[in-house]
């Protein structure tokens, strides 16, 4: 027996290479999962996902291969889903999606995520997942499409989706429909169909707080005011938390609508529920009080209320509407800043300020405050405000006169190193010939007040318009020689002075005389003997310009209280003379 094996096989040795082989038949593709689940049915149909137990699940997940690895983890994720377990379920579905991005695009898996999505009270997302064109008008992704737009307040996109979800809906057992019940109830009660709200939750029990929530509303819709606040009111008493704070917001509701409440005793009242933040109890809470804030007229009020709307809650095709009426507060909050008021007014503002207008308006708006806060001698403060416009704007040429009022105010607050900063934040822009000389002369009266005057006279050289100054640094630096010589280029006609011409005058009379050239005193002294003959300063010119004069103390003394009392010049009183 074993010599013909031994003889067949050597036969089909010695065949091989002189006799054609048939090609074998060709390998079929192995389908991704992707492909696979999409083929498939989508799951739920009924409303209830696969049961699979736990141990059986993950057993057939640690046998599998990489070929069986995704429809094993694919039983897991509906198995978690049937039990409700969603955060262990969107693990799964998020593993799968990571190792075959392609699911991504089954309708079954956006199906499951926007499930979990849903129950995890992600709902904004959830309406993104589940918004995909196979799943339009399957009745399970209706379902949970009902909830996360209910959760949102969407009711519209709720609406829609009743009639779809019916029967995913129906088919579930008693306690898994009372979400989408409750969720029929809301979507009745907004679209002022209060009467089917019963009916909707007639299986619910008596005592189920969620459901007499809704029962309540529909009774005072349908002006059933004691049987709904008698409903309120127990829910207030035994209800969760959450509920507790929502019956207490609609008893407050109704109360202000039949003004049985002042508006004190309401605002009281929303002090307890409003720390619900981000949810739809703390927005109806929130709008309460705008709405009391409105009716006193009260822009302080209405800002808290309106702003903490904008900034926290997603107001749909609300959202512009309620910007212009926070501007609308914004600006009648500017237009009573006046006197002692204006201080707290700009506080307000700066908590506020990002919901400016942009462009122009909103610039002039704050323009505005900030000019009345200088008015009150609040220069710091309106320094600040200046400065978040100039940081709003882009870095270019039109920012020179706005840079310019900034560090002016800077130096009015006392703030030299603060105005240094702002002229320097811009000096790699070209600005016209006019604005860089302003921007250097102010840049020198801030190296003045920082105790570096030879650094202010470099800057001063060849700065048009920077003579004023040059003279004022000179005269606190004593530099008379120099002094004289700038001021005497500057000195007045001789007749008609004015309190800033006579400063000068007298100023050129105290340098001559320091420096010792008479010649030059006597000619002043006869220039303008006759503009003073008639002035209070007539005995300080008269003193400080006699020849060889005798030194008297008391006369001395007179003369520079004289010469103390002028205004400096004009051109010098504002940024580089006092604080």
């Amino acid at each position: 027996m074993i010599r013909p094996r031994l003889a067949l096989l050597a036969l089909s040795t010695s065949l091989i290479g002189t006799a054609p082989v048939p090609a074998p038949p060709a390998a079929r593709p192995v389908a991704s999962f992707a492909a696979i689940l999409a083929e498939q049915p989508l799951p739920a149909a009924n409303g209830a996902w696969l049961r699979t137990q736990d141990s059986t699940a993950w057993a057939a997940i640690a046998r599998s291969t990489p070929e069986t690895r995704q429809a094993a983890r694919w039983t897991l994720a509906q198995a978690l889903i049937a039990t409700d377990r969603m955060a262990e379920a969107a693990g799964v579905l998020d593993t799968m999606v990571a190792d075959d991005p392609a699911l991504a695009l089954t309708a079954a898996w956006q199906l499951a995520h926007g499930v979990v999505l849903a129950r995890m009270d992600r709902s904004r997302a959830a309406l993104a997942a589940l918004d995909a064109p196979l799943l339009e008008s399957y009745p399970e992704a209706c379902a949970w499409r009902l909830r996360a737009a209910d959760t949102l307040g969407e009711t519209a996109t709720a609406a829609r989706a009743m009639r779809c979800a019916m029967p995913a809906v129906s088919a579930r057992g008693r306690a898994a429909r009372r979400g989408f019940l409750l969720a029929f109830a809301d979507v009745a009660l907004a679209s002022a169909h209060p009467g089917d709200v019963t009916r909707m939750l007639a299986t619910l029990g008596e005592q189920d707080s969620a459901a007499n929530l809704r029962r309540a509303r529909a009774a005072l819709a349908l002006g059933d005011r004691p049987g709904g606040r008698l409903l309120l009111e127990r829910v207030a008493l035994h209800g969760t938390p959450a509920e507790r704070a929502e019956a207490t917001l609609a008893l407050t509701e109704d109360r202000v609508a039949t003004r049985e409440l002042t508006n004190a005793a309401a605002l009281k009242a929303l002090d307890t529920v409003t720390f619900w933040r981000g949810d739809a109890v703390e927005r109806r809470a929130l709008q309460l009080r705008w709405r009391i804030a409105d009716g006193r007229n009260d822009p302080r009020a209405a800002l808290a209320a309106g702003a903490t709307l904008f900034r926290y809650f997603d107001l749909g095709d609300q959202t512009a509407p309620t910007l212009l009426r926070l501007q609308d507060h914004l600006r009648a909050l500017v237009a009573s800043a006046d006197g002692a008021a204006v201080g707290p007014a700009a506080g307000l503002f700066w908590d506020y300020r990002d919901l400016l207008p942009g462009g122009g308006e909103g610039e002039t708006i704050a323009a505005r405050l900030a000019d009345r806060l200088a008015a009150a001698g609040l220069y710091a403060r309106a320094a600040d405000l200046l400065r978040f416009l100039l940081e709003r704007r882009p870095a270019d040429a039109a920012t020179g006169p706005l840079s310019i009022r900034v560090a002016e105010l800077d130096l009015l607050a006392g703030a030299p190193d603060r105005a240094m900063r702002t002229l320097r934040a811009g000096q790699a822009i070209v600005f016209p010939a006019d604005i860089q000389a302003r921007r250097r002369t102010i840049e020198a009266t801030a190296l003045v007040r920082l105790g570096k005057p030879d650094e202010a006279l470099a800057l001063l050289d060849g700065t048009p318009g920077g003579d004023a100054l040059r003279g004022e640094i000179l005269w606190q630096k004593h530099d008379w020689p120099r002094f004289a010589a700038d001021n005497a280029r500057a000195l007045p006609p001789p007749r008609a002075l004015d309190a800033a011409a006579q400063a000068r005058v007298l100023r050129q009379a105290v340098a001559l005389s320091r420096t010792g050239d008479r010649a030059a005193l006597g000619a002043l002294r006869a220039r303008y003997a006759g503009g003073f003959a008639a002035l209070d300063t007539h005995d300080a010119f008269d003193f400080l310009t006699a020849p060889a004069a005798t030194l008297d103390p008391a006369k001395a003394d007179k003369a520079f209280a004289k010469l103390a009392a002028l205004d400096a010049p004009a051109s010098l009183a504002g940024l580089a003379g006092r604080n």
